[in-house]
């Protein structure tokens, strides 16, 4: 059955509706490809069979495995959004001996585990890179436009 627009208001309204749904599509993948790299680190062997530093404490609480998070998609003057990150919950939370779950996020960004063990993975550069950075996310959201009925260049 066809839509029938009456006014600006009902066109502006379907064209919004249309904008969000792609926008939570895009956040999706987004939010997929970072959970998937935050997975694969948590996966990666830490002690390299013996030739990395091995601390004389390490303790695996997967705090970080499960602070990624979507915000609500937000209407603001204009402008709709909505972000994928790390709960600042988590950022804030302290471990054992002071480090916080910023300092965990930072070290993971720089191949190490808990800055002593050395690791491959960048966690947040490596999802960035494989989803092409901001280019490669606004093409995201362009095609999942298209999905959703709104034509765009």
């Amino acid at each position: 059955m066809a839509t029938v627009i009456k006014s600006m208001n009902d066109l502006s309204g379907i064209i919004e509706s249309r904008i969000q749904q792609a926008l939570k599509m895009t956040q999706q993948e987004i939010f997929n490809v970072f959970q998937e790299h935050i997975t694969d680190y948590y996966k990666e062997p830490v002690f390299r069979n013996g030739t990395s530093a091995i601390p004389m404490m390490y303790d695996r609480t997967y705090k970080l495995l499960n602070s990624l998070i979507k915000t609500d998609i937000v209407k603001s003057g204009g402008t709709i959004s909505c972000t994928v990150e790390i709960d600042p919950n988590y950022l804030n939370y302290k471990y054992m001996g002071g480090v916080s779950g910023l300092d965990v996020m930072l070290s993971a960004n720089e191949q190490f585990h808990g800055w002593s063990i050395e690791g491959d993975i960048r966690i947040w550069d490596d999802a960035m890179a494989e989803l092409g950075l901001k280019p490669g996310i606004l093409y995201l959201m362009k095609n999942n436009l298209k999905k959703c009925g709104v034509p765009v260049k």
